[in-house]
C-alpha cells in the first residue's frame, strides 16, 4: 500500500483573506496535495493574503508529496477559541478508505477570515507495488463548538512515468530553472537534466554552481529521478552521460553507473576535488560561489532559508560593499585599499543584492519571501541592507557604463 506518514507542522497560518460577508459564512474544508516545501514556508514566511500552494493533481511511484489540510470560517468572531474534530482518510477512488489520521484541534482564530491550517501534514508516496490509476483523499471536519460539519475530497492520480522531451535552447533551459519552484514537477527536472543545453560548466568553463544547487535538490527531493538516470545511462548520449557521471558522483551516488570508458572514469575521479571544495551554504554566504548554490537550492526546492542566508549576506557585510563600491567607482584597487578578504566579502554582498534585486521580480515565491523576510528585520540591519542595495546599484550602474 501507498507510503503515509504524518508530521506536525504549524498551527494557524494566514493564507488568504475574503471580504466578511454579514453573520458566518459555512466552514469549510480543504485537503490540497503539493511537491512544495514539507516546513511549509510558503505558507508561514510569506506576507498575509499571499500564500499560493502549487498543487499536483497526479504522481509517480516513489514520488513524496505532502497534503495540507485547513479550514476557513471556523469561528464567528475575530480573538475566538475553536475546537474542530477532523479525520483524513485515502484509499482507491470507489474503493476502500483507511483512516490515517483522527483528532481533534483545538485553538483560537486572530482573524476569524483567516484560513486555519490543522497541527499536521500527510506525507503521501506511491511505492512499487501500488497499481495505477484514481485515488482519493478524504478530509472531513465538525466544529465541536457549534456542531458544524464539512468535509472534502481530494482527487490524485498515479500515473505511469513517461521521459519528457528534454528542453532545448539555453534561454528556455534558463526559464525552467527559474520557474520550478511554480510547480515543483519532477518532469520539468528530469526535462532540464535530459536537456543538450544543460551543463554543470558555464560559458567561461568554470563550475556552475547555481546549476549544481539545483539539480543536487531537485534530485534528492525527487529520488526517483536517479533511477530514471540510471535505467537510462547505458544507452544515454554523450551530453547526458557526462552529467550523470558528475551529478551521481556529487551526490554520492556514483557507485550506481556502471560502464564507464577512460575518458568517464577519469571525470568521475576529478569530481572528488570538486565536491570537496564546495563552499558551505548552512551559513552566511561570502562568496559568489556560495550564493548561486543557495539560488540553485531556492529555485528547487522552494524554501525561505536561501533568501534568508542571502539577504544576511548582504546585512552583513554592508560596510564593505559599500567601501568596494566607493573604491570601484574611484578607479582605486580593491585589494591594496581595504584588504582580500574584506574586498571578497563586498563583493559577495554586492552578488547578493543583485541576486536578490533580479529575481524580486523574476520569481514570485521570491518576491514574497524577501518581502517577509526584510519585515522581521530589525532597524539596524534594515538600514545596513538599504545602504547595501544602493551601493550594488551604484557598482553596477558603473560597470555597465564603462
Amino acid at each position: 500500500m501507498n507510503r503515509i506518514f504524518a508530521a506536525l507542522a504549524l498551527a494557524v497560518i494566514p493564507l488568504f483573506a475574503a471580504a466578511a460577508p454579514e453573520g458566518k459564512p459555512p466552514m469549510r474544508v480543504f485537503a490540497p496535495v503539493t511537491r512544495a516545501d514539507e516546513n511549509l514556508d510558503f505558507l508561514s514566511k510569506v506576507p498575509p493574503n499571499t500564500a499560493l500552494i502549487p498543487t499536483a493533481a497526479a504522481l509517480y511511484k516513489n514520488d513524496p508529496a505532502i497534503c495540507v489540510p485547513s479550514a476557513v470560517a471556523v469561528t464567528e468572531n475575530d480573538g475566538e477559541e475553536f475546537e474542530l474534530e477532523y479525520e483524513l482518510s485515502v484509499g482507491r477512488a470507489g474503493g476502500e478508505f483507511k483512516t490515517a489520521v483522527r483528532d481533534v484541534y483545538k485553538g483560537k482564530a486572530a482573524d476569524k477570515r483567516l484560513v486555519v491550517n490543522f497541527p499536521f501534514t500527510l506525507g503521501y508516496m506511491f511505492e512499487d507495488s501500488d497499481e495505477y490509476g484514481d485515488y482519493e483523499i478524504r478530509f472531513s471536519a465538525k466544529n465541536l463548538k457549534t456542531g458544524e460539519t464539512a468535509k472534502t475530497s481530494t482527487p490524485l492520480k498515479l500515473e505511469k512515468w513517461v521521459r519528457p522531451e528534454p528542453i532545448k535552447g539555453a534561454r528556455k533551459l534558463n526559464e525552467a530553472v527559474a520557474s520550478y519552484n511554480g510547480s515543483f514537477d519532477p518532469k520539468t527536472a528530469y526535462a532540464i537534466f535530459a536537456s543538450p543545453d544543460m551543463s554543470f560548466a558555464d560559458s567561461g568553463g568554470n563550475f556552475a554552481y547555481a546549476m549544481f544547487g539545483f539539480m543536487k535538490t531537485a534530485f534528492s527531493r525527487s529520488r526517483f529521478l536517479l533511477s530514471e538516470a540510471e535505467r537510462e545511462f547505458p544507452k544515454a548520449g554523450k551530453i547526458q552521460r557526462r552529467n550523470s557521471i558528475q551529478l551521481f558522483e556529487l551526490l554520492g551516488e556514483g557507485y550506481r553507473l556502471k560502464g564507464l570508458d577512460r575518458d568517464e572514469t577519469a571525470l568521475r575521479d576529478s569530481m572528488w576535488d570538486v565536491a570537496t571544495s564546495l563552499p558551505r551554504t548552512d551559513a552566511v554566504p561570502d562568496s559568489g560561489a556560495a550564493l548561486d548554490i543557495l539560488w540553485g537550492e531556492f529555485f528547487a526546492g522552494g524554501s525561505c532559508g536561501p533568501i534568508e542566508k542571502i539577504i544576511a549576506c548582504a546585512v552583513k557585510n554592508s560596510g564593505d560593499c559599500v567601501r568596494v563600491s566607493e573604491l570601484a567607482r574611484a578607479g582605486k584597487p580593491l585589494k591594496s585599499e581595504m584588504g582580500g578578504s574584506r574586498a571578497l566579502s563586498g563583493l559577495a554582498a554586492i552578488s547578493a543584492c543583485w541576486g536578490l534585486l533580479s529575481n524580486y521580480n523574476r520569481n514570485p515565491l521570491a518576491k514574497k519571501y524577501i518581502t517577509y523576510t526584510l519585515g522581521t528585520l530589525s532597524k539596524e540591519d534594515i538600514k545596513a541592507f538599504d545602504a547595501a542595495v544602493k551601493a550594488a546599484n551604484a557598482y553596477l550602474s558603473s560597470r555597465k557604463s564603462q
